[in-house]
């Protein structure tokens, strides 16, 4: 092996000095000075060449572990080595080379996406002494609050004064919440502020994400819109068409000279589908105008249970009809300030939307819970129906959304509107493989007589 022909040299090299070491010994003994001056030049020379072939190994070792040592992986190494251990070495150097590379292509990979997304992230690291270093500012960042890319923590309290204050006061801790920021020469804006932490081996990091609640607001609000325009267009142009159709039709008809029965049939049959068009144009209408003119709410004080149980007295025939089995899961009795009549218009549309969930089903049960938790009244209408659709989920409170042939698309979203109008707000999730649209009151919302919400009914709920 080339190692053993390596030490091989090396110890016939070191048996040679020795021979001529002894050599010279015996020379000087016996007066034999010229010689022994010779071959200790010569061992001289055997010394010198050994050195240096020891230099030379244990220097091709240190440079390669140094280039490691310090991340330095440009040395070419593709050069075949004359000993084992030196080869051994260039495949450990290759191998870290070759790590090296994927670390820094998906370093560019993650820093692409971090600088695509549409939020601001500035991360810090903790130093040695304690503090902090800026270690990442993503491009949305610096472009939003027009900084450079700065590196340490005191540039970016002069540069963003509000930011750096507010994250010292709170002792960098990872929250939740909302903080106001005045930018150079415009006025204050309010950012969602998310921040937490992340510890390695030996490195801490201190991560933040802030994104303006405007751009998310115009965002959702311009989606909702769009989803909403697109409904309305497809209903009226569903009515609109064949009108417009069937008029022209009785047009070419009336204006022949000689009205056949098979005429005044075609002309009949064309009026009558043009009523019924007309009627479901004036029944949409009508139901945009229920969403956009919903009244102040006229709240008065009434018991929880009590208003739950009208609503659910109304439904009690259908839900025989239909053999739901209902379960009352009552947890929370108290007296709450709302519009009854709104709140349980809500209740039949959440009862009415359950039952249609499981009227497929074997298991057709439907449960009506309350509770209280983080001082907020929660009301729960739990079915075993199948749940909406991943796709649809972020549909189903627009209005005139439906998947149902019989459905209007204004139950969920008139609910949810009449639900915000007393401070409240609807969720729908799955838990527990069932379909769960829960209420959630504040409790104070519901005890204070003062806290009637002025309004005109407009869509902006559902924005």
């Amino acid at each position: 092996m080339k190692t053993t022909s390596f030490y091989q040299a090396l110890f016939i090299r070191i048996l040679v000095i020795l021979a001529c070491t002894a050599a010279c010994f015996w020379f000087y003994q016996n007066q034999q000075l010229f010689t022994m001056s010779f071959l200790g030049f010569v061992l001289l020379i055997l010394l010198a060449e050994l050195y240096a072939t020891i230099k030379k190994h244990y220097d091709a070792i240190d440079r390669v572990l140094l280039a490691m040592l310090y991340d330095d992986f440009s040395l070419k190494t593709e050069k075949k080595q004359v000993n084992e251990t030196m080869q051994n070495l260039q495949n450990l150097y290759q191998k870290l080379q070759q790590k090296q590379q994927d670390h820094e292509s998906k370093e560019v990979v993650y820093l692409n996406i971090l600088n695509n997304l549409e939020t601001g992230i500035l991360i810090l690291e903790k130093n040695d002494a304690d503090n902090w270093d800026i270690f990442l500012i993503n491009d949305y960042f610096a472009n939003y609050f027009s900084i450079p890319k700065i590196r340490t923590w005191k540039n970016l309290e002069k540069m963003i004064p509000n930011l750096s204050n507010y994250i010292a006061s709170i002792g960098f801790r990872e929250t939740k919440s909302s903080i106001d920021i005045r930018l150079e020469g415009e006025e204050k804006q309010t950012f969602m502020l998310q921040t937490s932490k992340t510890q390695t081996q030996h490195k801490e990091y201190y991560i933040i994400l802030l994104d303006s609640i405007q751009r998310v607001m115009d965002k959702k609000e311009k989606n909702t819109w769009l989803n909403l325009m697109k409904i309305i267009s497809h209903e009226l142009m569903n009515s609109l068409t064949p009108i417009h159709s069937l008029a022209y039709n009785i047009q070419e008809i009336l204006e022949e000279d000689n009205l056949t029965a098979e005429d005044l049939e075609d002309i009949s049959l064309s009026i009558k589908t043009i009523v019924n068009r007309s009627n479901h144009l004036q029944y949409f209408v009508e139901n945009y105008r229920k969403l956009t003119m919903l009244p102040t709410p006229r709240k008065t004080r009434v018991n929880l249970t009590d208003s739950l149980e009208a609503s659910l007295n109304i439904m009690q025939p259908l839900l025989d009809e239909r053999n739901v089995v209902l379960h009352r899961q009552y947890a929370a009795d108290l007296a709450v300030y709302w519009d009854s009549a709104q709140l349980e218009q809500v209740f039949i549309n959440l009862l009415t939307n359950a039952i249609h969930a499981v009227a497929e089903q074997e298991d057709k049960s439907i449960s009506v819970a309350t509770s209280i938790a983080h001082q907020r009244l929660i009301i729960e209408f739990i079915d075993s129906g199948l749940g909406i659709a991943e796709e649809i989920k972020e549909k189903v409170f627009i209005p005139f959304y439906t998947t149902r042939k019989e459905g209007a698309g204004i139950g969920l979203p008139l609910s949810k509107n009449m639900v915000e109008m007393h401070g409240g707000y609807l969720l729908y999730n799955r838990k527990d493989q069932k379909t769960v649209f829960s209420i959630h009151f504040p409790l104070q919302s519901l005890t204070e007589e003062s806290t009637d919400v002025p309004r005109d009914g407009a869509l902006d709920s559902f924005l």
